[in-house]
C-alpha cells in the first residue's frame, strides 16, 4: 500500500485540505473586508499559501483594496516577516514558497530580498523568484531579471517574467542600448510576447543591423506582434544567408498572411535546407487560408 493511499497519507491529505479551506476562508473574509483576522501555518504540508492568495486576488489590480487588505493583514500579524525570513532558509522549498508569497501579494518592498534567488541552482526556487518578480512589476523587478539574462543566458522563463514585469517603453529602451549578446535577444522575444507597437522599429533595427541570432528573433517578434510594415524587410530577410532567418521569416511571414510576399516564399521551397522548405509551404498554407476566408 503505497503512503498516499495508506490511512495515514489519507488522513494527512483530508487535514490539508481542511486547512486549505480554512485559509481560503480567512483570505476571502480579509480581503472582502469582512475580517481583519489572519493566521498564517506557513510550513503546513500541502498548504501551499501562495497559491492560495494567488487564487484569492486573481484578476485584481495592484491597487484594489482586497489585495491591500490582504497586505496589511500580512503586515499587522507578522507573516510577512516570517514570510521575508524564509526566503534565508536552508530549505529550497521554503524560500520557494516565501518568493510565491510575496509575488501573490505584489510587495514591492520584497523584490531586493528576492533578488539573490534567481541565481539559485535550485530550479524550483530560482523560477519562483522570476516569478515572483514578473508579478511585482515594475523597472525595478525587470533590471533584476535582465541582470539575471547577463548571467544566465536566454531562459524562457526569464524572458516571459521580463515580458510581463516591465513598464512601458522599458524593453524598447533597452533594446537601443548597448547590451551583452545573451541580453538582446531576450529583450528582443520579450518585446514580441508583449505584442506593443512601440517595439517594431527597435525589431527593424536589429532586424537589418543585428547579429544572427536577433535577425532570427526580431523576425518571430514582428510575426508575433502582427506589424503588416514590416513586410517588406521580412521579405528582404528570406534571402539571407543564414537558413535560421529564412526560417524564421518565412514564418512571421505565414503568421501577417503576407500576400506580397507569395512569390518570393514559392522561390523557397526549393531552398537548400529543408526547414525553410517546410517553413515556406507551411506559411503558403497560412496565406492560402487567407485567400479562402477573404473570399
Amino acid at each position: 500500500m503505497s503512503g498516499a493511499s495508506s490511512p495515514a497519507g489519507v488522513l494527512q491529505q483530508a487535514q490539508a485540505g481542511l486547512k486549505r479551506a480554512a485559509l481560503r476562508r480567512q483570505l476571502h473574509a480579509v480581503a472582502t473586508g469582512k475580517s481583519e483576522t489572519l493566521s498564517v501555518e506557513l510550513d503546513h504540508a500541502g498548504v501551499d499559501v501562495g497559491a492560495l492568495v494567488d487564487e484569492v486576488t486573481d484578476g485584481q489590480q495592484l491597487d484594489s483594496a482586497e489585495l491591500q487588505r490582504l497586505v496589511v493583514a500580512f503586515l499587522n500579524t507578522g507573516a510577512a516577516d516570517a514570510v521575508v525570513e524564509r526566503l534565508l532558509a536552508k530549505s529550497p522549498q521554503q524560500r520557494a514558497r516565501s518568493a510565491r508569497i510575496i509575488g501573490a501579494l505584489h510587495l514591492y518592498e520584497g523584490v531586493p530580498w528576492i533578488a539573490p534567488l534567481l541565481e539559485s541552482r535550485d530550479r524550483s526556487v530560482s523560477d519562483a523568484a522570476a516569478r515572483a518578480l514578473g508579478k511585482i512589476r515594475g523597472a525595478a523587478s525587470a533590471r533584476l531579471i535582465v541582470r539575471a539574462i547577463h548571467r544566465r543566458g536566454l531562459n524562457r522563463r526569464l524572458v516571459a517574467e521580463l515580458a510581463r514585469s516591465a513598464p512601458d517603453l522599458f524593453i524598447e529602451s533597452a533594446l537601443a542600448e548597448p547590451q551583452r549578446p545573451s541580453v538582446r535577444p531576450a529583450l528582443a522575444m520579450a518585446a514580441g510576447l508583449r505584442r506593443r507597437r512601440s517595439a517594431i522599429e527597435p525589431l527593424l533595427h536589429l532586424l537589418e543591423h543585428g547579429s544572427r541570432r536577433e535577425r532570427v528573433i526580431s523576425c518571430r517578434a514582428l510575426g508575433w506582434i502582427g506589424s503588416g510594415t514590416a513586410v517588406p524587410m521580412l521579405t528582404a530577410a528570406l534571402r539571407d544567408g543564414d537558413w535560421k532567418t529564412r526560417m524564421s521569416a518565412a514564418k512571421a511571414l505565414g503568421a501577417l498572411r503576407a500576400r506580397s510576399a507569395k512569390d518570393d516564399l514559392k522561390y523557397l521551397q526549393i531552398d537548400p535546407n529543408v526547414r525553410v522548405r517546410k517553413a515556406a509551404q507551411n506559411a503558403l498554407h497560412q496565406l492560402h487560408e487567407a485567400t479562402l476566408d477573404g473570399a
